[in-house]
């Protein structure tokens, strides 16, 4: 899910030598070829997440509001992000205004308007489209265009996140051409899905269905025609194919790498490796609607029979940081002071043994008649994840719980019906995306539990929610720092989540591309500025 990165930027980068490979068969004078780990479904934002919507959304299509590379939140269809400084925020952080660009068209030519937004924002409110959230969006009020480039929304109550979660930089969803799609009742089955018009930096050329996309710059962009004509986007799910890809010059570039591969990566001629720190992290859920996790002590011994810092190094190759992981839920308030729990299984045994849980014969603990004996459910698909599901699993058998292992398809594991938006799990390892702002209401609210949002551990605490509608409610960074630093703390005493590390994402791109920013959100945030040396890609 796009809630959807980084702390202002942390950036290491490893220079390869300046060998260039030849283009691959197909590949053109000007065109880019990027490869993505998987095919889109659609094409469509208002059908995607996660990883999808950091990549499409940014390529084809616009957003009100966007960051940059170092966290500040600017215009993009709007002239500016609005502010209290700048009188787009009144009423107490109740009412926004945006005011549009007037020189921005869709890919077919039509103007875009404050239609657009409109028409927007009622589609992803209408229950008759499949949209994985409408968090920030549901809290709105009224919308309205006092004229074809005002846009003013109007709060239930002060909500400074919305700037980033309102078409801006943390949302799942740019702005859809009404003109196009108004006439439809539901946009789940358009043609529009795989034909999209958007007024973003590319549009599409061509979908080569379980092959390619290829895209082609947009010559009425408003910033201006990006410097790289073509881009070719092959799917190749296999991280050991796309690195044999760029080692052979099949691909040029390919992100969110495996890190444990480091230095493999770091070894392609002609390449550079960009590290950069983001707002993801690997957390444990415990499913605290079942009875056994109802039980903080099991909580508790669970997360202090983990190893997080050593596994992390391990499974990562030092890439991803155990300290940190708080970091990646709450980028710039986040408090060091909050550590971590330290790994103790001896604390842990003790623990469980206080709160009635005896070892059995064969190792495994029981109280009144019942082992401690749970299923961890995670995607597959990235060799991280599992090696971490195996490691966690072990760790946890040396204090007697038996945790056994189910992997799911990651399309299953996050779909409507799948085991976590149902609650159908004992407790899931998943690596999370979410936002630059520190709002993790997505995460821990009482009114976004699972299957109505991202709360999947199904944690509700009245303290925690009034803590979280506080630090919303200001505008004021410093307010909201000490807001967060309160969250953490009483995050750590009640543990719905485990968090085990922060996440970097691994991208490699050839050394002699310029304009490429550390993605604070997405690697194709600064897609229209990319150019190779001598002004044009290969």
């Amino acid at each position: 899910m796009r809630r959807g990165v980084s702390i202002a930027c942390l950036l290491a980068l490893a220079l390869g030598a300046c060998t260039v490979h030849g283009a691959h068969e197909g590949s053109s004078a000007g065109t880019l070829t990027i490869a993505l780990r998987k095919e889109p479904t659609s094409l469509n934002p208002l059908a995607l997440e996660g990883t999808d919507s950091y990549t499409f959304g940014p390529l084809i299509y616009s957003y009100l509001t966007q960051y940059t590379p170092d966290g500040r939140s600017v215009g993009d269809l709007a002239a500016a992000a609005p502010t209290p400084e700048n009188g787009g925020v009144t009423d107490g952080g109740r009412r926004l205004v945006f005011h549009l660009r007037r020189n921005v068209r869709w890919q077919d030519g039509a103007a875009v308007t404050a239609r657009d937004v409109l028409f927007t924002y009622r589609a992803i409110m209408n229950p008759a489209n499949n949209v994985d959230t409408t968090y920030g969006y549901d809290r709105v009020v009224t919308i309205a265009a006092p004229d074809a480039y005002t846009v003013v929304i109007t709060l239930k109550k002060a909500f400074s996140p919305i700037v980033g979660d309102f078409f801006g930089g943390d949302t799942n969803y740019p702005i859809l051409p009404a003109h196009l799609l108004a006439s439809f009742s539901n946009l789940n089955s358009v043609p529009f899905n795989a034909a999209p018009v958007g007024s973003g930096p590319y549009a599409l050329q061509a979908w080569e269905r379980g092959d390619r996309l290829r895209l082609r710059a947009n010559a009425r962009y408003y910033a201006g025609t990006p410097a790289t004509p073509e881009l070719d986007l092959p799917f190749v799910p296999d991280d050991s194919t796309r690195i044999q890809e760029l080692q052979t010059g099949e691909v040029d570039a390919a992100f969110l790498l495996d890190a444990s591969r480091i230095a493999q990566l770091r070894a392609i001629s002609g390449h550079r490796v960009v590290v950069t720190p983001v707002p993801y992290f690997y957390a444990l859920a415990y499913n605290v609607r079942r009875p056994i996790f109802a039980d903080a002590a099991v909580r508790k011994a669970i997360s202090l029979s983990i190893d997080s810092r050593t596994l992390t190094r391990k499974v990562s190759s030092g890439v991803y940081d155990a300290d940190t992981a708080m970091r990646g839920l709450f980028t710039w308030a986040y408090d060091p002071a909050v550590k971590q729990l330290e790994f103790n299984p001896a604390a842990a045994g003790a623990l469980l043994d206080r709160d009635g849980w005896k070892r059995g014969s064969d190792g495994i603990r029981v109280k009144n008649g019942r082992r401690l004996e749970m299923q961890l459910i995670f995607p597959s698909g990235q060799e991280i994840t599992t090696r971490l599901a195996t490691a966690i699993a072990a760790a946890v058998r040396a204090t007697g719980i038996d945790m056994s292992m189910r992997a799911y398809q990651r399309q299953q594991f996050i779909a409507r019906d799948g085991p976590e938006l149902t609650g159908n799990f004992d407790v899931s390892l998943y690596d999370y995306q979410g936002t630059f702002d520190p709002d993790a209401s997505w995460l821990l609210a009482c009114d976004q539990s699972a299957p109505h949002g991202f709360n999947l551990s199904g944690y509700c605490d009245a303290t925690m929610d009034k803590l979280l509608e506080e630090a919303a409610a200001s505008f004021d960074r410093n307010v909201r720092i000490a807001d967060y630093r309160a969250i953490q703390r009483r995050l750590m005493e009640a543990l719905p989540y485990f968090l085990i590390c922060q996440i970097s994402e691994v991208d490699v791109i050839p050394g002699d591309l310029r304009g490429f920013a550390p993605p604070l959100l997405s690697p194709f945030s600064s897609v229209a500025s990319w150019r190779r040396s001598g002004g044009s890609s290969r």
